[in-house]
């Protein structure tokens, strides 16, 4: 009970603290080139246990293509987290959120959405102000100092951006949207594969939205001079696809965005990727689901958590029929 109470009270600070220093001006962002997608998926993995702990699932929609911003990653981070925290505090057993970015022109939009408790008309207005709550309930069992919120709109502010919330009263969910200014992609971000020292075994793209998972899979295949490159939904995937033209990619079924057999669909009908190699890896192992990769166009089907002498053996053969075709 001690270590609880110390831990939200070490929150409660720092969030004073930070407000404090905003409206003084006196925080300093670090900015460099941030990749929304990429941020707003590692902070979803980051508070993923949270929404378990509460029964509340949680979906990550990310954008079509890169959504670049200049800023803070460590803020940009914090505004995402608090957000979430904000959505699973409010939302109860059995509920859902989902954390959705949006890639345009001149902005990006960063989208959290429940369908928690709802706000009442009267209290948006006054939603980002410090000390206000939105539980007004007597015994405000989901209530804190009512500093997130206030923080989130410095944060956003001091990017360039704006936030605003959406409800359509008690119990009808909400909504809260970020806009940051959207930038170039940096030249450093072109390509986003990091090759080898010497001469590869050949291209892989991974197509994973674990992001650990993907991340191992990248490091045991470049230790046997793959050269790999990661996507983590499936749009992203089929972008990076058309960009790199990797020998092989071993794609996950459950993704975000598309699943992994409409990736497959999608490669097997452009007539300039019809030669690559496609791997399903994934936990959908039965007969049916076989059948239904063997439809979609995958040349072979791996179990997860996969052998990995077996992957690589199956590459090794994949790569030898693609040279000799």
């Amino acid at each position: 009970m001690i270590e609880r109470q110390i831990e939200h009270m070490t929150r409660l600070v720092d969030d004073l603290l930070d407000v404090t220093r905003i409206s003084r001006r006196k925080i300093q962002l670090r900015r460099t080139a941030v990749e929304m997608n990429e941020l707003v998926r590692r902070t979803v993995e980051d508070h993923r246990s949270v929404f378990e702990r509460n029964g509340v699932s949680l979906e990550l929609v990310p954008a079509d293509g890169p959504a670049w911003v200049d800023g803070d990653p460590t803020r940009l981070s914090q505004i995402v987290g608090n957000l979430l925290q904000n959505a699973a505090k409010f939302t109860g057993p059995g509920g859902w959120a989902r954390a959705s970015v949006e890639a345009r022109e001149a902005d990006v939009l960063v989208h959290i959405r429940d369908n928690g408790i709802g706000i009442e008309p009267d209290m948006l207005p006054r939603l980002f102000n410090p000390f206000i709550q939105a539980d007004t309930t007597l015994e405000r069992s989901r209530g804190g100092l009512g500093l997130g919120l206030a923080l989130v709109r410095g944060l956003v502010e001091l990017h360039g951006g704006d936030v605003r919330a959406a409800s359509e009263g008690t119990d009808s969910g909400s909504e809260f949207t970020v806009r940051l200014p959207a930038i170039a992609p940096p030249a450093s971000a072109v390509p986003t594969c990091h090759p080898t020292q010497h001469a590869s075994q050949g291209r892989i793209l991974v197509i994973e939205d674990n992001l650990d998972a993907a991340e191992t899979l990248k490091d045991a295949l470049e230790l046997v001079d793959h050269e790999v490159c990661l996507a983590h939904s499936g749009p992203e995937g089929l972008a990076k696809m058309r960009a790199l033209r990797p020998d092989v990619v071993i794609c996950d079924i459950g993704l975000p965005g598309m699943d992994g057999y409409e990736v497959a669909r999608a490669i097997r009908a452009d007539p300039a990727q019809r030669s690559t190699r496609l791997v399903a890896l994934t936990g959908y192992a039965s007969p049916q689901d076989l059948q239904r990769a063997r439809e979609a166009g995958f040349d072979c089907h791996l179990g997860k958590p996969p052998d990995l002498d077996a992957l690589l053996q199956m590459l090794h053969e994949l790569m030898l029929a693609k040279s000799s075709g």
